[in-house]
């Protein structure tokens, strides 16, 4: 028994499907004649990614998984029973090994339990996109997991204007609704591991998927589930966190706290060290969660959990060595309104706004983000790829030189801004200094989405425009 599958048909190469893998690609001749994409290499990725979600969430319905080649003019990635289906330009690309993840979740989140409704939406989308992360996490480290919470905390807060529990009321293919979905679903589970702890936490994953396969799954399953486990985790260890403010916060009510933390540090008699004296601050009245206080010393660094609760939370906290530097939630286990993050919210909208056509609300937005960072390397960038597109290639090329002086996050913004200026030099009748751009861009030596490659073929061929882009 399982959900509803799909067809796929296609004039595909015969199927590939590597040694030791239970992963079948199906791709165009086309496709598969491409120098550039390794597809054994794209099996391997895939398989890693099913044993680790298999670890994660017991065995899917079937240990097959059909990766399925789609029109470039269709959806970026589509899932049913044994399929994984990813657009054309992304399917063999080393840079969507992020979509594959969250495609390849699916499995379990989509094609084995659904939502009871579409208030209920942000189970399978939310926890389909933290799988993604989760995956980020095991196989490329802290690092790169916490630009990933980063990237979906601004999209969570984009469109953040109602609870999640009446979702639905929203066109389910709207860009709010998948925002909220997707993204700020996925916060909600990541803010929930933070609750309940890794161990409990991956049971309520395994005990999600025994309840409800093949069947509807609930925002108040899932919260029931949750308390189940955590009242036996406190049968166990004698502490459980209280569930019930959680979900209303997160699940009933929309927003983000924005914390402020005041402190003053005394040094205790005798040799016996410090004590940190403290209030934190946030702006949400009914707000109730843990938050990570941590303190960096001389010696050792101290962190504390604590519970804040309302408008203000005192604290007192003691430490050997003198305190350093004192952070709240630096490990961003709590979705929160920061300065930082109001670049990327203002930066997402735009890049929407483009999707939509909407270039002059899109530099809009991203003069917003500006405002907040006058340094921000990818707010430059994105307002020169719209003036590029409109061909105002001085103001463009302006924008990418701001971006290269600005404060390179994310680093990309260095070797895509030189390529940028090379295509503007080529287009302008300056190959020279195109190439200088070009060579500039090897020497960075990063190939995020492809950037060598296209690097390099503009060294060999000038950039010439295709005039259908608009």
């Amino acid at each position: 028994p399982g959900f509803p599958g799909t067809i796929v048909a296609g004039k595909f190469a015969t199927p590939i499907s590597p040694t030791g893998t239970s992963i079948h690609i199906f791709v165009t001749d086309a496709r598969l004649q491409d120098k550039a994409l390794n597809f054994d290499d794209y099996a391997q990725t895939a398989e890693r990614e099913l044993d680790f979600m298999t670890g994660l969430f017991g065995q899917a319905e079937s240990g097959r998984i059909n990766l399925v080649e789609l029109p470039e003019d269709s959806v970026a990635a589509f899932w049913a029973p044994q399929m994984a289906a990813l657009n054309g330009t992304r399917i063999g690309v080393a840079g969507s090994a992020r979509l594959l993840a969250n495609t390849i979740a699916r499995q379990w989140w989509s094609s084995e339990v659904s939502p009871a409704t579409l208030n209920d939406a942000w189970i399978t989308n939310g926890m389909s996109r933290y799988a993604e992360l989760m995956y980020v996490e095991d196989s490329a480290g802290e690092e790169a997991f916490q630009s990933a919470v980063n990237d979906v905390a601004a999209g969570a807060l984009a469109y953040d204007t109602q609870p999640l529990s009446s979702i639905g009321r929203l066109d389910p293919f709207s860009p709010e609704f998948q925002s909220m979905t997707l993204e700020k679903g996925a916060m909600v589970f990541h803010m929930l591991r933070w609750e309940l702890g890794d161990d409990t936490f991956h049971a309520l994953l395994h005990s999600l998927m025994v309840q409800f396969s093949d069947r509807g799954v609930s925002g108040q399953d899932v919260q029931a589930t949750a308390e189940s486990l955590s009242a036996n985790a406190e049968a166990e260890t004698g502490t459980a966190p209280q569930l019930t403010a959680f979900f209303s916060q997160w699940l009933d009510s929309n927003g983000a706290p924005q914390y402020t933390n005041k402190y003053t540090v005394y040094r205790l008699g005798e040799n016996k060290g410090f004590r940190v004296i403290g209030s934190i601050a946030q702006d949400l009245d009914l707000f109730s969660m843990p938050v990570l206080l941590k303190i960096e010393t001389d010696g050792k660094t101290v962190t504390q959990r604590i519970q804040v609760a309302g408008p203000e939370t005192t604290y007192s906290v003691e430490t050997f060595g003198r305190p350093r530097r004192i952070t709240l939630d630096p490990d961003n286990w709590t979705l929160k309104n920061t300065p930082g993050l109001a670049v990327r919210v203002a930066i997402l909208r735009g890049q929407q706004l483009v999707a939509q056509g909407d270039n002059t609300g899109a530099i809009a937005q991203y003069q917003k983000a500006l405002d907040v960072n006058r340094n921000s390397s990818l707010a430059s960038y994105r307002i020169g790829e719209v003036l590029f597109l409109q061909k105002s290639y001085q103001s463009a090329a302006d924008s990418f030189r701001d971006a290269l002086r600005g404060d390179d996050d994310p680093k990309w913004t260095e070797v895509w801004s030189h390529i940028e200026l090379g295509k503007i030099f080529d287009l302008t009748g300056q190959r020279d200094r195109a190439i200088n751009e070009y060579r500039l861009a090897v020497q960075t030596n990063d190939n995020t989405q492809g950037a060598l490659n296209e690097a390099r073929k503009y060294l060999a061929t000038p950039y010439q425009r295709d005039e259908s882009e608009s």
